[in-house]
């Protein structure tokens, strides 16, 4: 997904809300980011998601087989005693085999990554959000 590339080497930073820009960008921010810009680009109308990944996932629908431009959550914290959907707390935009571009504290910077983040997280979670939302 050509929306989700351009931002590959933006720094990370936490954003919390709305308040995120372009110039650095947190997970949930890359989300927004790249699916706005690409949706505009491709129909002359963004898709707005929401600012927190359980609102992302509630925006979408699971799939099982994840196609360029759907989301992906990991649990990263499965200790967080948070209940299912909101302990995943990390994610990424799928952008075909098995890769995602990810905005990843670990690392500082927007990256491609596999969709197990290296092996780490063998369980992620795919949603569609385009084709939920007429896209």
């Amino acid at each position: 997904m050509n929306a989700a590339q351009a931002y590959l080497g933006t720094p990370y930073k936490l954003a919390y809300g709305w308040t995120c820009g372009t110039a650095t960008v947190d997970c949930e921010c890359l989300n927004r980011h790249a699916i706005w810009d690409g949706t505009y680009a491709a129909t002359g109308r963004g898709l707005q998601l929401n600012y927190w990944l359980q609102g992302q996932i509630n925006q979408g629908r699971r799939v099982g087989t994840p196609r360029p431009g759907d989301l992906v959550f990991w649990d990263t914290d499965p200790s967080d005693g948070i209940r299912y959907g909101g302990d995943l707390d990390h994610t990424g935009v799928y952008v075909g085999n098995n890769r995602v571009i990810d905005a990843n504290a670990y690392y500082g910077y927007v990256k491609y990554d596999s969709i197990t983040l290296g092996g780490t997280e063998p369980d992620p979670l795919f949603i569609d959000v385009l084709a939920p939302n007429g896209y």
